[in-house]
C-alpha cells in the first residue's frame, strides 16, 4: 500500500484523522471549520481540499463471511442465554451503564497534571504543551472532561483507547479520538515492530506508534486490551435475559403461560382462532386484571412457572453483584444497598480509591508519559485529594494535627480549602519537646 508523506498537521494524513472526529462540525460553514482547526486564511486555501473531505459522509462498511469479525462487533458473541452481548446492549442493564459511569465520570472528574521534578520537590509544568492537551483542551472538540471520560468509557466497554497523535514541530498539538472498531494493532513476527491499521474515509492509514495513544485495559498478549464486556459476557448476557423475560411478563399482562384445554376435538382453525381469540382479549399490559369466560367446557391450566416460583427478583439482585464484581466496584455505589453501611465514609471512598479507580489511573499516567511526555524530568498524574475529603470536623483535626506536626503551613492548609493565602503563613512550625535526635537545644535564659 502506498504510505502518506508525514509532514506537519496539515498533511493529508493528519486532516484524514481529523475528519473521522470531527462530527461535530458537519452543518459548520467551511471558513468556521478553518478558524477552529487553526488555520491561518492562507492555510485555509491550500487545504480546501481537506474541509471538502471532512462534510463527505463517513466510509461504509460491507462484511460478508469472509469477515466475521466485523460481523461480532456489530451483533456480539451470542451467549448461552440466547442473547447478543454488545457494549449498546450492556449499557441497557441498568448495573452496567451506573458501573460504567460511576468509573468514567470519577475519572473525568479528577485533574490531570504534568509536574516538572526539582531539588525541592515537584513543581505544576503549566507551560508545558502535554499539560495544556491534558488540563485545557485536547482538541478543538472535547474539553479535557469529555476526553477523560471518554477514554474510561472505551476502555470498559472495548478495552483500548486510541488517539492520534498531531505532531507539530515536535510537540503534540491535538489529540483525536479514534473509534475502537475502526483500528487493528499488527505486530510484525520477525521484528515484533507494532504498527496501527486504521479505517478511514479514504481507505486504510497506517500509523507508527510514534502517532497513536493507545491505552490498554485487561490484556491477554500485551498488545491488545480485552474489554470486561467480552470476558464476563455470559453473566452479562444473562443479567439481560433476566430483563427480556420481566418485560415480556407484564407485556403480556403479569400472567403466566398456560393450555385452554377444550373437551371436544378442534380443527388447526379453529385451534388458531381461539388462541388468537385469547391473546387479544387477555394478554398485554391493557389488559391485566379482566376477567376470563370460559365456554363449552374448557379449562385453563398453568404450566409455567411465576416469578416469585422461579425467584426472578433474587436473581437480579445477584446480576447487580456480578456486574460490580465484573466492573471492580463497590456494590452500595452502584444501588446495591442490601448490606451498605454509610458508617464510614472516609472508608469508603478510600476503598474506591484504592481498588477500583487506582489500576485505571495508573494505565493512563503511563501511557501518556510513554507517548506524549520526551522530557525525563517531567511526568504526568491524575490529583486524587478531593476522593479522600471528609467531614468537615475530622478535616479540620486533620489539619491542626499537621500543623502541630510542623509537616504543613498555614498556606497550604489554606490552599487545600480554596482559601486565599496570608501573610506569613509559609512558615512550619513544632512543639516545644520536640527536636532533632541527638542535638541539644540551647535553654532560653540559660548562664543568668
Amino acid at each position: 500500500m502506498k504510505q502518506i508523506p508525514k509532514g506537519s498537521g496539515g498533511d493529508r494524513k493528519s486532516q484524514e484523522i481529523k475528519k473521522d472526529t470531527a462530527v461535530h462540525f458537519d452543518n459548520a460553514p467551511k471558513h468556521q471549520v478553518v478558524k477552529e482547526l487553526g488555520f491561518s486564511e492562507k492555510q485555509g486555501r491550500d487545504n480546501v481540499n481537506v474541509i471538502q473531505r471532512l462534510f463527505k459522509p463517513k466510509e461504509k462498511r460491507d462484511f460478508t463471511q469472509r469477515d466475521p469479525e466485523g460481523w461480532r462487533d456489530i451483533l456480539g458473541p451470542l451467549t448461552s442465554s440466547g442473547v447478543n452481548v454488545t457494549p449498546t446492549a450492556a449499557l441497557g442493564v441498568p448495573a452496567a451503564l451506573r458501573a460504567v459511569s460511576l468509573l468514567s465520570g470519577a475519572v473525568a472528574s479528577l485533574p490531570l497534571k504534568v509536574y516538572r521534578k526539582t531539588d525541592e520537590g515537584r513543581e505544576p509544568a503549566t507551560e508545558n504543551q502535554v499539560y495544556k492537551l491534558l488540563h485545557t483542551a485536547p482538541n478543538p472538540l472535547q474539553t479535557p472532561f469529555t476526553f477523560k471520560e471518554l477514554i474510561m468509557n472505551q476502555l470498559l466497554l472495548s478495552g483500548n483507547f486510541y488517539a492520534y497523535i498531531d505532531w507539530q514541530g515536535g510537540k503534540p498539538a491535538a489529540l483525536w479520538p479514534l473509534d475502537p472498531a475502526a483500528v487493528t494493532v499488527d505486530q510484525d513476527k520477525v521484528t515484533g515492530a507494532i504498527t496501527y491499521r486504521v479505517n478511514t474515509s479514504k481507505g486504510q492509514q497506517v500509523l507508527p506508534p510514534r502517532e497513536v495513544l493507545h491505552i490498554l485495559g485487561m490484556t491477554l498478549d500485551g498488545i491488545k486490551g480485552v474489554s470486561p464486556i467480552t470476558l464476563a459476557r455470559e453473566s452479562l448476557g444473562g443479567a439481560i435475559a433476566e430483563l427480556k423475560h420481566g418485560q415480556s411478563f407484564f407485556k403480556n399482562g403479569a400472567a403466566v403461560g398456560g393450555v385452554l384445554q377444550h373437551p371436544g376435538h378442534l380443527g388447526s382453525e379453529a385451534a388458531e382462532t381461539l388462541r388468537s381469540s385469547w391473546r387479544d382479549k387477555y394478554s398485554g399490559p391493557d389488559n391485566a386484571g379482566k376477567v376470563a369466560v370460559l365456554e363449552e367446557g374448557m379449562t385453563f391450566q398453568p404450566v409455567a412457572l411465576s416469578n416469585k416460583d422461579s425467584q426472578w427478583l433474587e436473581s437480579r439482585q445477584v446480576s447487580v453483584l456480578d456486574i460490580a464484581r465484573i466492573f471492580g466496584v463497590p456494590p452500595a455505589l452502584i444501588g446495591h444497598l442490601e448490606k451498605a453501611s454509610y458508617s464510614s465514609q472516609e472508608a469508603q471512598n478510600l476503598e474506591f480509591l484504592t481498588h477500583s479507580l487506582r489500576p485505571w489511573l495508573t494505565r493512563i499516567e503511563q501511557a501518556i508519559n510513554r507517548s506524549l511526555i520526551t522530557h525525563s524530568s517531567l511526568y504526568c498524574e491524575f490529583t486524587t485529594g478531593d476522593l479522600l475529603r471528609t467531614d468537615l470536623k475530622s478535616r479540620f483535626d486533620a489539619y491542626r494535627i499537621a500543623l502541630a506536626a510542623g509537616f504543613m503551613s498555614v498556606n497550604e492548609i489554606r490552599n487545600l480549602e480554596n482559601l486565599p493565602a496570608v501573610d506569613g503563613g509559609d512558615k512550619l512550625y513544632r512543639p516545644l519537646n520536640m527536636g532533632e535526635l541527638g542535638k541539644e537545644e540551647p535553654i532560653s535564659g540559660e548562664g543568668n
